[in-house]
């Protein structure tokens, strides 16, 4: 038996999202592009600043051609962030939202903490499939 949301919920994802367009690996980080989202896997043991952010948002501008965009960490490694690093983010006008996925509970109550210092929609999901859903709709309102 087929669930109707569920067959809806899977051709929406597969006609908004396929395959990523780029790929960037940095120092810190490996970059996965899409249409107008980047999903971030930063790497083990980094502490997460205010430099990191700063060549974050020049590689976007770029990459998206100044377009909105939604930025997606998925936090499948152990790193530190420093939070205050969210207050940067204002500085980052195409940013419409900010997405963590992981499925360690803790590491979810971590990204709810930093959640109030940033200045956008930031949101957590157990997976890649719902922090899509979410990046959509938000693209889509704005």
């Amino acid at each position: 038996m087929e669930v109707p949301f569920l067959v809806s919920l899977n051709n929406y994802l597969s006609s908004t999202m396929t395959k990523s367009t780029k790929t960037l690996e940095l120092s810190f980080t490996r970059l996965d592009f899409y249409d107008s989202i980047v999903i971030s896997t930063v790497k083990e043991d980094v502490l997460f600043e205010k430099e990191h952010i700063s060549e974050l948002r020049s590689i976007c501008a770029k990459h998206f051609n100044e377009g909105k965009f939604i930025y997606i960490a998925n936090r499948k490694h152990n790193y530190n962030v420093n939070p205050i690093i969210y207050i940067d983010l204002i500085k980052t006008n195409t940013l419409q939202g900010v997405g963590v996925i992981s499925e360690n509970i803790d590491k979810l109550k971590t990204a709810n903490f930093e959640k109030q210092f940033s200045p956008v929609p930031f949101e957590l999901f157990q997976n890649k499939e719902e922090a899509i859903v979410w990046a959509n709709r938000v693209l889509k309102s704005n």
